[in-house]
């Protein structure tokens, strides 16, 4: 029997968030650029503390893992600086680079640089990036030569059919790194890769909104904007959709949802993460993302058409409430278009599930909206708020609930009868019958109360639980 897998220390996990972060700021912002400096700093800062345990650090890719000095780095599946770091690794021609000693952190600068190719990514050997590196000075960070891998990793394995809606979400996670990135660098965000990102997730809602639901409730990143502005888009479209938008006017909704929130790019880093409650004077700044978005997208020099003129309204009106009370004050108050309205409905779940900056507790799916429910006709509209929740189920994927047969579970998809959906019961409750039983629904839980991830739940089902499908009575 061989000896358990040892997992790698939390360093490693921060480190490849912060080389992820680097990267990205390297490919938009200058070495001196005051911004990059700030990345930067951070990103030493971790490299140096893993130095300090070691005399090397060895960050590789194996199939669809990364490694941090052979050992697994534990992160949440499909996280975006892993899969980052995984494809610039294999279009470097490299398994992975490994840093030696103080001399590397030193370094740290030049190969970043040196790696990215002045932003333009092109395709190298490993023999190449080598030299690369040694014609920049580099000679503490080398690049390691790939892991044998065959044709269709196990992450594309495990896509399976709903790979197509990961490439999509996972491919707009990036996108909209790229636009906050840039926002932050002062400049001009990719406007084609944007409607892009937004036409391939209006195809994949119309074909599988559940599959994206799925991964807007699964995925946590490092950087919260960017999968947030995703989640926020995938909603959107979810509700344009209900509504009868055609196709064109579908990507259109959500190319303004992804840049929403472009306004915070241009708060302080410190403000955005702020790991406690916001003061009365963090709130005066924090309101005054919508406005400073809206002046981001007005100040581009590309001729402003009625898509981006739309996104304008969203990323200005989100925060505003349907009955004006909201912020910006505006005076005389201003009614919400349509798809502002949409997007404040999905932005509000998302938000309130989330746990981030507003609500620093993740409320559950059902919970987010029973207390949405409540500011229906102020906040919210009315007739959205209840699409939304005829779009995403009585009981959205995440839901911890009791079933009559006594066991707990989670919901996992939704189908026509919102009322019994799927779900993963969990393992070793009493009561657990046969998967042919009739099972429905008694009531919800408190996740944080009984101790339930519902997350974890879902990425591990088919292993310790057991999914069943509630037959419609």
């Amino acid at each position: 029997m061989s000896a358990p897998e040892t997992a790698a220390p939390s360093v490693a996990a921060e480190l490849v968030r912060r080389l992820f972060v680097l990267l990205k700021a390297a490919a938009v912002y200058g070495p001196n650029n005051e911004g990059y400096r700030s990345h930067s700093a951070e990103a030493l800062g971790t490299l140096s503390v893993a130095l300090s345990r070691t005399d090397a650090v060895r960050i590789e890719a194996r199939e669809d893992r990364l490694y941090f000095n052979g050992a697994p780095i534990i992160l949440p599946p499909g996280e975006a600086g892993a899969r980052f770091l995984r494809a610039e690794f294999r279009r470097c021609g490299a398994g992975g680079f490994e840093f030696r000693g103080a001399r590397a952190a030193l370094e740290l600068d030049a190969f970043v640089f040196a790696f990215i190719g002045g932003g333009i990514r092109p395709e190298r050997s490993l023999e190449q990036t080598a030299k690369l590196l040694r014609e920049a000075g580099v000679g503490a960070i080398t690049p390691l030569a790939p892991a044998d891998e065959e044709e269709g990793s196990l992450e594309r394995a495990r896509e399976g059919e709903h790979g197509a809606a990961r490439r999509a979400f996972f491919q707009a996670v990036e996108t909209a790194a790229d636009i906050m990135t840039r926002a932050r660098a002062g400049q001009e965000p990719d406007i084609g890769g944007a409607k892009a990102a937004a036409e391939s997730l209006a195809r994949q809602v119309v074909a599988d909104p559940q599959a994206l639901f799925e991964l807007s409730i699964l995925q946590r990143f490092d950087e919260y904007t960017y999968a947030h502005c995703v989640n926020v888009s995938v909603y959107s479209i979810a509700i344009g959709h209900r509504l009868g938008l055609t196709p064109a006017r579908l990507s259109e909704l959500g190319f303004g949802a992804l840049f929403h929130d472009l306004g915070k790019a241009r708060l302080p880093r410190e403000l955005i993460d702020k790991p406690d409650a916001l003061t009365e004077s963090d709130w005066r700044l924090m309101r005054r993302h919508p406005a400073l978005g809206a002046e981001a997208l007005l100040a581009m020099r590309r001729p402003m058409d009625a898509q981006l003129a739309r996104a304008v309204s969203m990323a200005f009106e989100h925060h505003l409430g349907l009955d004006g009370a909201g912020y910006p004050s505006l005076a005389p108050p201003r009614r919400q278009e349509l798809f502002t309205r949409i997007c404040a409905v999905a932005d509000a779940f998302d938000a309130m599930t989330s746990g981030r900056v507003y609500d620093k507790r993740a409320r559950s799916p059902d919970e987010a909206l029973r207390r949405m429910l409540q500011r229906a006709g102020t906040a919210f509209d009315p007739l959205l708020l209840r699409i939304f929740i005829n779009t995403i189920g009585i009981f959205p994927i995440g839901t911890a609930v009791v079933l009559d047969s006594g066991e707990r579970a989670v919901v996992s998809r939704n189908g026509e009868d919102l009322l019994r959906p799927d779900v993963v019961a969990l393992a070793g409750d009493g009561g657990a019958g046969n998967a042919s039983s009739r099972r429905a629904i008694t009531r919800t839980l408190d996740p944080e109360e009984h101790g339930i991830d519902a997350r974890r739940v879902l990425r591990e089902r088919g292993s310790a639980e057991r999914e069943l499908s509630l037959p419609s009575a």
